[in-house]
């Protein structure tokens, strides 16, 4: 990097270096634009290729890993993307700064991990492998090196997704020796990467392989991984009589991670995880977790709950009801619920499910269109068969089914009828989150709700069409008029997610060991209903930091308690509202249900701030009473 290139873009001013290798170097940043000048990664790639067109393939390769990270870093131990840009010939990605350390610091040999520090570490990476599997991404290198492990709350975080680092070599086991054959596009660290990887033919339990590795590694206190013996017969990994007093279905599980074949392994991280919960699950009383070790594999209530979670909650028999819709041809399954009841976290479970049982499993979430994506309806339906496809990895062109002679609704259904139904193994589960975006899109909304439901009658007599089983999610209630013979929510298995139970309180309570009487499970409801969300916060704070119930209770309804942000964002909501801020202001002055207009009524139900009683609503709990009583000033300037 020149003298010329120490700021990029005219923001991002280049401090001192952080590390490099042959294909790319990072620096340490700061961003001259935000108050503060936040710190940032800026990895900066230097291919070395002799001819034009490899300088093009490298361009396509840095854009399909920042697109990637752009949508990865969405996970809170993934770094996020700030940005990606070219600069006088040279690429760079500015990327969120982790406060930590590489795994490799921590691998060192003859220094063991206990049996416990292993186990913790897998939940944790395995929970990002799963989400990051079911983006349909590959990581391809993973390794100590490209694990960190945060300051803040020693969770491991996932680095390194550079698919550009190995254009223009190729690894070749040698012994610990590496030959290098240009233009290919393996990509892996010797020792971590499995036969089928080596080959170019990388799948998702080539990650799993990985993991495996590092684990045994840190088992056995062998810092090179290649000097772990392998059977010469089998190339099986033989490893287990280097530790001492490990659980046997701890090995058991590792030693499945890193066979040989890889369809021998776990499929994917949600299987792996899925094995290490039942491990965890069945073991007896004394648990093979410490319970000093909880705070490492609590999980922040951020968003939806991982598939296979200890903290996700049934609530029987909605799953269930949901499982045997969507093995049904057709299926149509509406998921209804105000914001932060469970619905995205419910939605996974059942496409995971649907994927057991040899579905397709495709996820559109609208909150990540760019607002020109409903421009108009044509737009709109080409950027839903694009990604659809996208997911499916399909390799045809949406030009392939556009004719501009006839409508965008013939043509969006012709691209499923030519291109997706027919070239997919099983049936696609297709779930639709978010959809009350579209609402406000009425000429959009009309169209494609009346789509989705004639692709769900079809479905009664059509064999291809029977392939498609949805899943729609949505929080607010459909107030745009449709025909009732072309609407999907009055159609299918109606699901609406309600509060948690005592019970199913008690349980989460239980499941973060907190020893808690009845009598203090009450006094958490008292506060905050069975709200999902606010419950699990609650749960999570007190066993993280050990902290009192009731001074937690005492400050929850103030700018000062954990709910300080949830709270304040709420209020920023209905402000910007007068009509439902008056609404809201009535509601929580009350002490008795209070009649609203139908508009109203809806739209504080959806927020989640309100529960109806028949026609009439109150405070959703006692949190919100409190906090809107004192926070909201309803007067003329509203």
């Amino acid at each position: 990097m020149t003298n010329n290139e120490s700021v990029l873009a005219g923001r991002y001013e280049i401090i001192s270096p952080l590390g490099g290798g042959g294909f790319g170097q990072t620096f340490l940043a700061k961003d001259n634009q935000l108050p503060d000048f936040p710190l940032c990664v800026v990895k900066q790639l230097k291919p070395k290729f002799a001819s034009p067109q490899d300088l093009e393939i490298a361009k396509r390769l840095f854009d399909r890993e920042a697109k990637t990270l752009h949508y990865l870093g969405n996970h809170d131990q993934i770094p996020r993307l700030f940005a990606h840009l070219e600069q006088n010939g040279e690429f760079y990605l500015v990327q969120e700064l982790v406060d930590g350390h590489t795994l490799d610091h921590e691998i060192i040999d003859e220094q063991p991990w206990s049996q416990d520090e292993v186990l913790i570490f897998l939940q944790d990476i395995l929970q990002v492998l799963a989400f990051v599997h079911r983006s349909q991404v590959i990581h391809r290198d993973i390794k100590p090196a490209n694990l960190m492990r945060r300051n803040s709350d020693r969770k491991i975080i996932l680095i390194d997704f550079g698919a550009v680092k190995a254009l223009g070599t190729k690894t070749t086991p040698q012994g610990s020796d590496a030959q290098t054959t240009s233009q290919t596009l393996v990509i892996g660290s010797l020792g971590y990467m499995p036969c089928e990887q080596i080959a170019g033919h990388p799948q998702f339990s080539s990650d799993i392989y990985a993991v495996g590795m590092v684990c045994i590694q840190a088992l056995t206190g062998i810092k090179d991984c290649l000097k772990i013996p392998k059977d010469r017969d089998t190339n099986e990994l033989v490893w287990q009589n280097l530790v001492d007093s490990i659980s046997p279905k701890l090995i058991s599980l590792l030693d499945k991670m890193v066979r040989y074949d890889y369809r021998q392994r776990y499929e994917d991280g949600a299987s792996a995880l899925d094995a290490l919960s039942n491990l965890l699950s069945n073991s007896n009383k004394t648990t093979i977790l410490r319970n000093s070790d909880l705070q490492h594999h609590l999980e922040e209530p951020d968003g939806q709950v991982a598939t296979n979670s200890i903290f996700y909650v049934n609530r029987p028999p909605v799953e269930q009801d949901c499982y045997e819709a969507i093995e049904k041809n057709g299926a149509l399954i509406r998921i209804k619920a105000p914001r932060q009841m469970g619905k995205s976290s419910l939605m996974c479970k059942i496409l995971h499910y649907a994927n057991q049982k040899g579905c397709q499993a495709v996820s559109l979430n609208f909150q990540s269109a760019d607002s020109s994506v409903f421009a108009d309806l044509d737009k709109f339906l080409r950027w839903f068969c694009a990604n659809v496809g996208r997911q499916l990895k399909l390799k045809t062109k949406i030009s392939d089914s556009w004719d501009d002679i006839f409508g965008s609704k013939d043509n969006c259904t012709a691209y499923f009828e030519d291109f997706v139904l027919p070239n997919i193994d099983g049936a696609l589960a297709l779930s639709l989150d978010e959809v009350d975006l579209i609402f406000q899109y009425r000429v959009i909304a009309e169209d494609f709700f009346g789509l989705l439901r004639a692709w769900h009658e079809a479905a009664k007599s059509d064999d291809l069409w029977k392939r498609l089983r949805l899943i729609v999610v949505h929080s607010q209630e459909v107030y745009i008029p449709l025909n009732i013979n072309q609407s999907p929510f009055n159609v299918g298995l109606p699901i609406e997610l309600r509060e948690f139970s005592q019970a199913q309180v008690s349980d989460l309570v239980d499941r973060h060991r907190l020893d808690w009487t009845d009598a203090q499970i009450e006094k958490l409801m008292a506060m905050l209903g069975g709200h999902p969300y606010l419950v699990r916060v609650a749960l999570y704070y007190i066993a993280r930091n050990s902290a009192n119930l009731d001074y937690m209770l005492s400050t929850a309804p103030t700018e000062a308690g954990i709910y300080s942000d949830h709270l304040r964002r709420h209020l920023w909501n209905l402000e910007q509202n007068p009509k439902l801020a008056k609404a809201m202001k009535k509601v929580v002055s009350s002490s008795a249900p209070v009649r609203l207009p139908s508009e109203e009524t809806f739209k504080l139900d959806s927020m989640g701030l309100t529960l109806r009683q028949g026609n009439d609503v109150i405070p959703r709990c006692n949190l919100y009473q409190i906090y809107f009583s004192d926070r909201l000033e309803v007067g003329d300037h509203l």
